[in-house]
């Protein structure tokens, strides 16, 4: 019998405690090791992120039953997997800063707080975790292994390219009606959450833009704090 997601709980504590140690330690198992093996370790994550895509549509449609509208690669968290999962294959700077941001933005609040209806060890609650602990894997691994890192004015290009993905993603949602809400621009999402408290469609998006901002601050101030202190070492 399934058992219903409470955020607070002990196997959900434990489940985020072990997704965090894999994504922060098992990188440092490559670092400096030859190039054979850190190919594997590319292509192995890029295959599991790509088999993971295919296989949450085949989730949500089939096993789930939900409309396919709702399936489609286009949530912010899938944009990060196709970014990291590309910076992998190619080295693309670009492609690494866009999953940096909104990855670990997306995927981390995905792990603590999982939008899953029922608890450990439902199919949609590992889910939730597996896929996302890919793409923060993902990240792990290009800064701890491959030494990549932003820099304060990636922040402004990042969100420069993602108020201009934001047009075209609004028409596709029009086009496809609900339940399609990608980035949640046609209405806010349903429950409690933290934009319960903002106003209704369309004018919630006077506020979600410059949080959206404050949100890309927020991870790279690390980086910030560091800098700063850099010099004084």
């Amino acid at each position: 019998m399934e058992v219903p997601f409470k955020l607070i709980s002990i196997e959900h504590f434990v489940s985020v405690a072990v997704c965090i140690s894999f994504i922060v330690f098992f990188p440092r198992l490559f670092k400096d090791k030859d190039e054979a093996k850190l190919k594997t370790l590319r292509v192995s994550i890029v295959v599991l992120i790509l088999t993971f895509q295919i296989l949450d549509f085949y989730k949500v449609v089939y096993l789930f039953d939900d409309p396919w509208k709702t399936a489609l690669p286009l949530h912010l968290c899938d944009f990060s997997a196709i970014s990291i999962a590309g910076y992998l294959l190619t080295g693309n700077k670009q492609l690494f800063n866009f999953s940096f941001f909104w990855g670990i933005a997306g995927a981390g609040m995905a792990i603590l707080t999982p939008n899953s209806v029922h608890a450990f060890p439902s199919v949609d609650y590992l889910a939730n975790q597996y896929g996302h602990s890919l793409i923060l894997l993902g990240i792990s691994v290009a800064i701890i292994v491959f030494k990549e890192r932003p820099y304060q004015r990636d922040i402004f290009v990042i969100f420069g390219w993602t108020t201009l993905m934001l047009p075209p993603l609004y028409v596709i949602n029009y086009f496809l009606r609900a339940p399609a809400n990608y980035w949640y621009l046609l209405e806010k999402p349903y429950g409690n959450n933290i934009m319960t408290p903002l106003p209704e469609a369309p004018f919630h998006m006077l506020y979600l833009y410059p949080i959206a901002f404050c949100v890309l601050l927020l991870v790279y101030a690390p980086y910030y704090v560091s800098d700063r202190r850099a010099p004084n070492k």
